[in-house]
């Protein structure tokens, strides 16, 4: 079904939350060209290098929430905590396009504490979002992401790469079979601002994959081809990998990553995003990266 949009959306301004975060500096230029004034909402404000627009203001937390009052559009690219703050304080919002993440459905069953307890915070405060916009009639539609890249932000795929930058192989655990929907930024960011500009019933949530599902390990293959090196994938068993891996944390040599991650390799981790396609002629591209899609985009000022 084709996207019902009009592009003459009357609002001057749209809140944009983490305007610096992967989605956000993808999303800025989007909506400046759909004609909105965007308040770029930031703690670490403007990215370096980051083009100049002129419809474009960047603000911290306390700023925004003086200035953004008469905003009746949010797009949170941000902490859920902080869309929750917008959408009670701004009481103009009409409609709230916010991204969370597929993780509240992959990693319920984590056996890793630290992991449940992020979901469990997520589910939360989805929950509390959804019941703010249903009690004071906005329009709220929270979309759920799988494994995001495009710009070098990212703890996963952009982790991988610098891996092969640095040591020339990853290692995986045995085969590596689990698939896996990789998604670029700038595909979310163009859904993200498809939804703002829907005039029709949105589910309360969408699920939003990559253009193509392939297994862990073909993911990896393709990161070396983007980095122009060779493939070298170190394949080890279960028990090997996460016993080099606590050593390694308990030397503190890497960070960020657990067993669970480990074990996930040979685990799918697959979101369902026809409704989105159909919805908002969601049409990501396949997971094709380049060099470039390790480092902030060469955008152009306005």
């Amino acid at each position: 079904m084709a996207v019902s949009t009009d592009k003459s959306i009357s609002t001057p301004g749209v809140l944009l939350t983490g305007a610096s975060s992967q989605i956000g500096i993808f999303a800025i230029p989007k909506l400046v060209g759909a004609g909105f004034r965007v308040f770029a909402v930031s703690r670490k404000g403007k990215p370096p290098g980051y083009p100049d627009y002129k419809q474009v203001q960047w603000l911290n937390e306390a700023s925004a929430m003086d200035l953004c009052q008469d905003c009746e559009y949010l797009l949170s690219a941000g902490p859920l905590n902080l869309a929750k703050k917008f959408l009670v304080a701004v009481d103009r919002l009409k409609t709230a396009i916010v991204f969370s993440s597929s993780s509240v459905e992959t990693k319920q069953r984590s056996n890793d504490p630290v992991e449940r307890q992020q979901v469990f915070d997520m589910l939360g405060l989805e929950s509390d979002l959804q019941s703010r916009a249903e009690n004071t009639g906005k329009k709220l539609l929270i979309l759920r992401p799988t494994l995001i890249y495009g710009c070098g932000l990212d703890t996963n795929i952009s982790r991988l790469a610098s891996w092969v930058r640095r040591f020339g192989f990853i290692p995986v655990n045995g085969k590596a079979t689990g698939l896996r929907q990789p998604v670029h930024a700038d595909d979310l960011a163009q859904v993200a601002v498809a939804a703002l500009h829907f005039k029709g019933v949105l589910p309360h949530t969408l699920s939003l994959g990559g253009g193509e599902t392939l297994s862990y390990s073909d993911m990896a293959m393709r990161i070396f081809a983007a980095m122009e090196k060779p493939v070298r994938l170190v394949r080890l068993p279960e028990w090997l990998f996460i016993s080099l891996l606590r050593f390694a944390c308990r030397l503190r040599l890497i960070s960020g990553v657990n067993p669970e991650m480990v074990k996930r390799q040979n685990a799918n981790l697959v979101m369902d995003d026809k409704a989105a396609r159909d919805l908002l002629d969601y049409d990501p591209r396949p997971f094709v990266p380049t060099v470039a899609d390790f480092s902030l985009p060469a955008l152009q000022n306005e």
